[in-house]
């Protein structure tokens, strides 16, 4: 690991595209903040230990290991670290007519400036290959390292995103999860589930067609439908004790709602599935 601070810094352009303007290392000690002066380039910090305080366009970002932050060209900002456990971080500085896309495929400049890696040593070390290949005069091989950072940054961007849930999907989830747990209740509504997770009826429908091409009431008997189904097929119970325990009000509306949409009567089923046994 780098101890104390070094700072690299070129005018030479490589590539109209991205080009890489400055680099470096600081491990700090506590200081008084200050204010720092608007750039002309794109500035990438990753922090390797400890903490501080980044400020950007009025919102204030308390960073540590394994998290970064980005300030771009003509904004103000200011960032120092923590006086009980001051940060250590590695920088770029790069220009360039792509500069504004890479960083926005990886998630930055729209809604925020700060990013987390959570392969903390390889970013530390691509960060440290930036800035000795600059100092050896290396400057093609720097600009490869910073593609490799990008490309990380892209990359843990796309997978977390895989695995985010949106506004949309976690109401559907939520409201999923309630029939799952309530299903058995006769009484269980829809309106009653809307207005458990706290949305109007009519946004829940809208939801349940996007994301599961059909309405919650359909869902909601269809899930009492394939558990009627499962009991039908691995139990002994009577199918109105049945009808009972999935929510039905009774014998006969179970029966109508089964053929309607199994296209079988329950009784049939029954026979037809131990036949097959």
């Amino acid at each position: 690991m780098f101890n104390s601070i070094g700072t690299f810094q070129t005018e030479q352009i490589l590539s109209e595209e991205l080009s890489l303007f400055e680099c470096g290392f600081e491990d700090v000690r506590p200081r008084v903040p200050y204010q720092y002066e608007q750039i002309d380039y794109y500035l990438i910090h990753f922090i390797v230990e400890g903490e501080g305080m980044f400020f950007i366009n009025g919102e204030i970002h308390q960073l540590g290991q394994g998290e970064g932050f980005v300030i771009p060209p003509n904004t103000d900002n200011n960032y120092y670290p923590l006086v009980g456990n001051p940060w250590s971080y590695r920088w770029i500085g790069i220009k360039g007519s792509c500069c504004d896309k890479i960083l926005r495929a990886a998630g930055l400049l729209q809604n925020t400036f700060i990013y987390q890696h959570d392969d903390i040593s390889k970013m530390d070390r691509l960060f440290q290959e930036v800035y000795l290949m600059s100092q050896e005069n290396q400057l093609y091989g720097a600009i490869g390292k910073v593609y490799e950072i990008m490309n990380e940054l892209i990359t843990e961007y796309n997978n977390k995103k895989r695995y985010t849930v949106s506004e949309g999907e976690s109401y559907i989830l939520a409201a999923m999860n309630i029939i799952k747990t309530n299903y058995s209740d006769p009484t269980l509504s829809i309106a009653d589930i809307a207005e458990t997770i706290q949305i109007e009826r009519s946004y829940l429908f809208k939801l349940f067609k996007k994301y599961i091409t059909t309405s919650p009431q359909q869902y909601l008997i269809l899930f009492r439908l394939n558990k009627a189904s499962e009991l039908l097929r691995k139990t002994n119970l009577s199918i109105e004790e049945i009808a009972f325990l999935t929510g039905f009000s009774g014998y006969s509306h179970f029966s109508k709602t089964f053929q309607s949409k199994k296209n079988i009567p329950p009784t049939q089923f029954r026979k037809q599935y131990r036949v097959i046994d």
